[in-house]
């Protein structure tokens, strides 16, 4: 394990260098400093290349690692794959940080011993705050049996009365939370599937973390861009992604025994299949 406590995991491709840099100025920002930033650049052209170069120049906390374009999942892989210290995060390139996420979840998750923490995030479009994604007050932890009030979120997307301090908290994405490194062992994100592959993700990283906490921080700035890929896919392409997705669920859903879960699943499904009968 490396001297650092948190890496922090980047893709980027061709993202628009003012995005670029709010997002990488985040970073520089927070309160919290004993990190390592990979920077994984899927085959960006010159000019975010040479971007990316010159920005990490003089950072020693930031390394760019260039490889051939592979796609989002790939990236996130190579990442994965170089990370060495006790937690990790990963961030998408035209979003943003609060400055106190690293240090707030760090604490969280060293306090309470937590596989996962998780908080929310303000969705920003034109530059202002359109929706904000967080649990109900305080510190929400599942572990041992309870876990299962967690999938049962994560997999059907809604709450009920067991879960519902999750609220409108985002636990199926993969940013606005920290995770321990030694949980995510060999697990990789689904380079087949190109829609909802954080879901899948944090799905079969719920099988095998022991502790989760959500709590009601905003740590994340989320920005809907018109050049994002999914909010500028063609009608013809979302459906085969939905299609593949739901294959997906599918095939876990019919491991699964526990009828909760199995419910969850097919909740899940139905959304999916509704998303492309519009």
């Amino acid at each position: 394990m490396g001297d650092k406590m948190i890496d922090i995991i980047i893709p980027v491709y061709n993202t628009p260098l003012d995005d670029l840099e709010r997002c990488l100025n985040s970073i520089l920002k927070q309160t919290y400093s004993n990190y390592k930033v990979y920077i994984i650049d899927d085959g960006s052209n010159k000019e975010t290349k040479e971007y990316l170069d010159n920005f990490i120049s003089n950072k020693e906390s930031f390394i760019i690692k260039h490889i051939e374009n592979g796609g989002v999942s790939n990236a996130r892989n190579v990442g994965i794959d170089i990370s060495n210290s006790k937690y990790i995060a990963f961030v998408d390139s035209d979003d943003a940080l609060e400055e106190n996420f690293l240090k707030e979840a760090y604490n969280l998750a060293e306090d309470n011993n937590l596989d996962i923490v998780i908080g929310g995030y303000n969705e920003i479009k034109n530059n202002n705050i359109v929706r904000i994604r967080k649990s109900e007050p305080g510190i929400h932890i599942y572990e041992g049996k309870d876990i299962i009030k967690f999938q049962d979120k994560l997999l059907s997307s809604k709450t009920n009365d067991s879960n519902k301090e999750i609220n409108d908290a985002p636990v199926g994405r993969i940013y606005t939370r920290l995770f321990k490194r030694s949980c995510i062992g060999k697990l990789k994100f689904d380079t087949r599937i190109h829609m909802s592959e954080d879901t899948l993700f944090m799905i079969d990283l719920s099988y095998q973390v022991k502790r989760i906490g959500v709590v009601d921080k905003i740590w994340y700035n989320y920005y809907i861009n018109d050049y994002s890929i999914s909010n500028g896919t063609e009608k013809e392409i979302f459906i085969l992604r939905v299609k593949d997705f739901i294959k997906e669920i599918e095939t876990r859903m019919n491991k699964e025994t526990n009828p909760i879960l199995k419910e969850a699943y097919q909740k899940r499904i139905d959304k999916a299949k509704n998303s492309i009968s519009k």
